[in-house]
């Protein structure tokens, strides 16, 4: 029998051994293979063995026993032998240490719904998670199956978590639908990202009415709209009218909040919404379609509360003075951007002259509307001129619109040309924000861009240096990058300099404080234009609206503004995912043809090219070529002993390999040598019962 002090030295020790183990929380990241790790605080990436990674899901929090190992006992206990030194006393090649962790609890898991695909394997029923590094599959009991069938796509609910026991189940939530349904793509996209929250069944009845009495009746002056001839939820019209000193142009905005109350159920899901998704065949509005389309659309001969911005534009396009008022109008003509090109760039003086495809109505509306259209398409003009001079006028993306047939699928993509039309609008919304911008003045909501990311400035300078022989300037600041900007303008240059420098952009982001939009040379930014589509031009309107009536101006704190990027960066993810899927199902058929293309992204792994017939895109794998490739980040360049890829290169492909579940379309080069290694696949997903 242990007397008292053997007993308190063995708790002594046992406490002495428990406080030299190891503890530590972190999230659990998955690989593509069974193994995973355990991300501390710290940064540190435990390794988590693939029996341990069967208990947790990608995300989780949980809280794990640090253990270190010698890799020549692991050798020995797997039935490996050590390689030791023949000198007795020498230490074994194997002995490094291996630092790998045991889960001791769970303390938070993230997953809760998901959508994938319904799969039958003899008698098991699993789902297949749709989620980003997740290789297993987790079974479905009978009970809650709700007659889904092998292929279907589904949303399911974790039912119980696979820890601690590694067998994780699942229930279905709701059928989706088979993969031959037409418009499944758009369906399955929209469940998956949750799109579209049910609107408030009573939403009609929490509107307010607009308070007329304090508005500007506007209604006889002649405000037109130009938009794409099938769209219904115009928010913005236009008119001008030429002065002795230039222009006054006047572009009034829709206002939905003068229907929608502050803090109103309705508002808070239009917020969770975030913004108007136009997916391929089919649009998510921000708000519900009698609001959008009808209500608070500035529909044609339909009065409609407005937002004006009243500018006096001078001849040489600079705004010498603006005005911001709530106001009344009335639409005179709904105008299609081509009837205006066509107007304006044929000089229609009689409606007796008509072009191919064009009607006497849509002739004479733009007709009736001469004076006004003639003092839009100057006003604008030196509009665009005077940024062109002061500030940044840098051409964007190229737009592609992708057309469907009758079955929903792919038939083909257009690229969005833009005409004169097109430009008159965006010059007067550009004019209009930047005047919303200055009657914010420090505080309110603004978008923010930085220029270059502050790691890749040493790049920029050593690019600047050797392409344009810029020395001495500070490309951190405003001033610097609007003078590199420029400098590339008018310059005959061999190295697709633009195109890199592009690529080494920060984001633009939305900010409480006025801060320079270094894309735009801009001191300060905001938009308000789009108020039936944006939910942050939406906020805008109601800091003006404030400032209008002299009330306190909303308060949007950072995790507000935090939470409505994420929903915008949420909306832009479920419509390059459909798109994706929609270009896989017409690019699988064209497997192994060649096509020419040209390179659109480079990074050390290897490249993407977007094929000039089909406008689509795919990735080259260089490992996959044959001979070996070295990465230049600077210049964002691959170079081998037998050809150089740069951006914007023209370049020929083979269409290698299209996997439509994986959402992955892969090229490679008509030369490729033959012998190269194939892809190793990850592991098959694991069926969890």
């Amino acid at each position: 029998m242990l007397n008292n002090d053997t007993l308190s030295q063995l708790k002594q020790l046992k406490q002495q051994i428990q406080d030299s183990k190891e503890y530590a929380e972190g999230i659990v990241k998955a690989t593509q293979r069974k193994f995973g790790f355990v991300v501390l605080e710290d940064s540190r990436e435990i390794y988590l063995p693939p029996d341990e990674m069967q208990k947790v899901f990608p995300q989780d929090k949980v809280r794990i026993l640090v253990v270190t190992e010698n890799k020549s006992q692991d050798a020995k206990a797997d039935g490996r032998k050590a390689k030791t030194s023949k000198t007795k006393g020498s230490k074994s090649k194997n002995s490094k240490s291996k630092v790998r962790g045991t889960l001791e609890a769970l303390l938070e898991s993230p997953l809760n719904e998901f959508n994938g695909r319904y799969i039958v394997k003899g008698q098991g029923h699993f789902v297949e998670p749709d989620l980003p590094r997740f290789n297993r599959w987790i079974f479905i009991p009978a009970s809650v199956r709700k007659g889904a069938k092998d292929g279907d796509y589904i949303r399911c609910k974790i039912s119980r978590h696979p820890y601690p026991q590694a067998k994780p189940l699942a229930k279905v939530l709701t059928i989706i639908g088979a993969s031959d349904k037409t418009g499944i793509e758009a369906d399955y996209t929209i469940s998956k990202f949750q799109l579209e929250p049910e609107w408030p069944t009573n939403w009609k009845h929490c509107l307010q009415s607009v308070d007329t009495e304090q508005r500007q009746d506007l209604t006889k002056l002649s405000f037109i709209t130009i938009d794409a001839p099938n769209t219904q939820d115009m928010d913005d019209a236009l008119y001008a009218q030429t002065t002795d000193t230039g222009w006054q142009l006047q572009i009034a905005i829709a206002d939905p909040c003068a229907l929608i109350p502050v803090d109103s159920a309705l508002e808070k899901l239009a917020q969770q919404r975030s913004t108007s998704i136009y997916l391929p065949g089919r649009t998510v509005a921000m708000l519900p379609e009698e609001l959008a389309n009808n209500l608070c659309s500035l529909a044609l001969q339909q009065t409609r509360p407005v937002l004006v911005c009243t500018m006096s534009i001078s001849s040489d396009g600079k705004i010498d003075d603006y005005t911001m008022a709530e106001a009344l109008i009335c639409s005179q003509a709904k105008l299609s951007y081509d009837h205006v090109a066509n107007f304006l760039d044929t000089h229609h003086s009689t409606p007796q002259n008509l072009k191919a495809g064009e009607t006497d109505k849509d002739l004479t509306a733009c007709y009736d509307q001469r004076e006004n259209l003639q003092a839009l398409h100057a006003a604008s003009s030196a509009l665009r001129k005077h940024r062109e001079q002061n500030h940044l006028v840098i051409n964007g993306r190229q737009d592609y619109h992708l057309m469907l047939n009758s079955q929903r699928k792919l038939d083909h993509i257009e690229i969005q040309q833009k005409n004169s039309a097109h430009s008159i609008v965006e010059e007067c919304m550009v004019a209009a924000n930047r005047c919303a911008a200055d009657m914010l003045r420090e505080q309110g909501l603004f978008i923010a861009h930085a220029g270059f990311r502050q790691e890749r400035i040493p790049d920029v300078r050593k690019l600047a240096d050797e392409q344009l022989s810029l020395t001495e300037i500070d490309f951190a600041t405003p001033e610097g990058y609007q003078q590199l900007m420029k400098s590339i303008d008018g310059q005959t240059l061999t190295f697709p300099l633009r195109s890199v420098l592009s690529r080494l952009l920060e984001r633009s982001y939305l900010s409480t404080t006025a801060s320079p939009h270094q894309g735009m040379g801009l001191p300060a930014y905001t938009t308000f234009t789009s108020p039936l589509r944006k939910f942050s031009d939406f906020m805008v309107h109601r800091i003006i609206k404030a400032i209008l009536n002299q009330r306190p101006k909303p308060d949007y704190p950072q995790e507000k503004l935090d939470a409505l990027q994420q929903a915008q960066n949420n909306a832009r993810q479920a419509s390059s995912q459909m798109e994706q899927w929609l270009k896989c199902q017409f690019m699988k058929p064209l497997q192994g043809k060649t096509f020419s293309g040209q390179v659109s992204q480079i990074n050390s792994n290897g490249f993407t090219v977007r094929l000039d017939e089909h406008l689509i895109e795919g990735f080259v794998e260089i490992r996959l070529l044959g001979e070996k490739y070295s990465f230049d980040p600077m210049r964002l360049r691959l170079s081998s002993k037998s050809q150089t890829i740069e951006l914007d290169q023209a370049i020929k492909v083979v269409v290698k390999e299209v996997d439509c579940n994986q959402r992955s379309i892969r090229y490679t080069l008509p030369a490729m040598d033959k012998s190269a290694p194939v892809t190793k696949q990850p592991d098959q997903p694991t069926a969890c019962c």
